[in-house]
């Protein structure tokens, strides 16, 4: 049985490898709904996409973080580690193609569309301006048998993040990635891993520098969606968790690493004549459904209807960050996405974490669907 999925289309699960992290139950705002939703959203993100690609790899990995070890990475490795993240090293552009993917747990194979995506150098040059301070490049490193996990860079901006870390040794073999993971929701601890890596509070997706890494040692860029409770100290929290035979719990926590920042990266307000609001920095941008475009409640809770955000540049130019059709309202001649992950909030946000830095000077205005948006101050 073969079945026919747009990327960025619902005709399957009601979601695709490719759609927004939105769970599609009826619209409340109760506090027992919310409490469901964060539930619901925490097993989706460990299910729903990884589902569409369990046939494919299996393996095993444990990692457990030991000893900090810190270092100073140099000018030359923060240009590598910048041109990885937000730029064309190891990265080639794609254009719109259909693959064709065996589901194994339902018996059938289907087609999926996969969005056109661009990559770029502008703006590495003044990656050192734009992050200043923000950008932290202390390793710390723990490990366990042969297996090593080093975080070599972290930077946040209080909306998201990006974040470099290594994996070396026997413990690599439960990490399943390859080309087609890396143009979705990235890699994924496999189902028979003892253990997995995630962070606290957010969502991810990891992508895998398959031009760099061997069989011994990965590298990956992990770009998150992070609504953190303020903190005394800016950063994220490496949460290690351990698979378990009981169903009902499924995955415990075993240890965590903080992993600070220097500082969090500034965002600036750009504001609509609707009163609607989007926040951006040099690595993302957050949208508020709620106002300012025109969608009712349920609406605004579905990530589906953004249809369109862009950024337009002083001298003309358009960053399209993502775009996919809707019928009788949108139509495109290929979806796009130019983003390292895109993440629907509990509160109806919308976050587009970019696959290239964004100069906020240089921005004039930010468009979401029909509407233009405009700095405020």
């Amino acid at each position: 049985m073969e079945e026919k999925i747009r990327q960025t289309g619902r005709e399957d699960f009601n979601i695709s490898v490719q759609e927004f992290d939105a769970l599609q139950e009826p619209h409340a705002f109760s506090q027992t709904y919310q409490k469901n939703k964060k539930r619901m959203l925490k097993k989706y993100r460990l299910e729903v996409y990884r589902s569409v690609w369990s046939g494919w790899a299996k393996g095993a990995a444990v990692f457990f973080l030991a000893v900090l070890t810190p270092a100073i990475i140099s000018v030359a490795a923060k240009g590598e580690f910048w041109g990885r993240i937000w730029g064309t090293l190891g990265r080639e552009n794609i254009e719109p193609h259909d693959e064709i993917l065996y589901e194994e747990k339902k018996g059938t194979i289907c087609t999926v569309t996969y969005p056109k995506r661009e990559f770029t150098d502008e703006g590495l040059d003044q990656a050192e301006a734009l992050l200043g301070d923000a950008i932290s490049l202390t390793p710390l490193s723990r490990q366990i048998g042969d297996t090593t996990l080093t975080v070599l860079a972290a930077v946040y901006d209080g909306n998201a993040a990006v974040v470099e870390f290594t994996l070396k040794g026997e413990g690599v073999r439960g990490l399943v990635f390859d080309r087609l993971s890396n143009e979705s929701k990235g890699a994924w601890f496999g189902e028979d891993a003892p253990f997995s890596l995630s962070f606290a509070g957010c969502s991810e997706n990891i992508y895998v520098d398959m031009e760099k890494s061997t069989e011994e040692m990965v590298y990956c860029y992990t770009y998150l969606s992070a609504s953190l409770p303020k903190q005394e100290a800016p950063g994220l929290t490496l949460e290690i968790c351990r698979n378990t035979d009981n169903e009902t719990e499924g995955t415990v926590k075993t240890d965590s690493l903080f992993i600070p920042v220097r500082e969090e990266l500034e965002k600036m307000e750009y504001v609509n004549a609707r009163e609607g609001s989007v926040h951006i920095s040099p690595i993302s941008m957050d949208v508020d459904c709620n106002v300012g475009l025109g969608l009712t409640p349920e609406e605004s809770y579905d990530p589906w209807n953004i249809y369109y955000a862009a950024i337009r540049y002083r001298d003309g130019t358009v960053y399209v960050v993502y775009e996919h059709g809707m019928d009788g309202i949108h139509p495109c001649e290929a979806d796009v996405d130019n983003t390292g992950y895109v993440c629907g909030t509990l509160e109806n946000h919308l976050v587009f974490v970019f696959n290239r830095l964004v100069d906020m000077e240089n921005v004039e205005c930010i468009l979401v669907n029909e509407e233009v948006y405009t700095r405020q101050g």
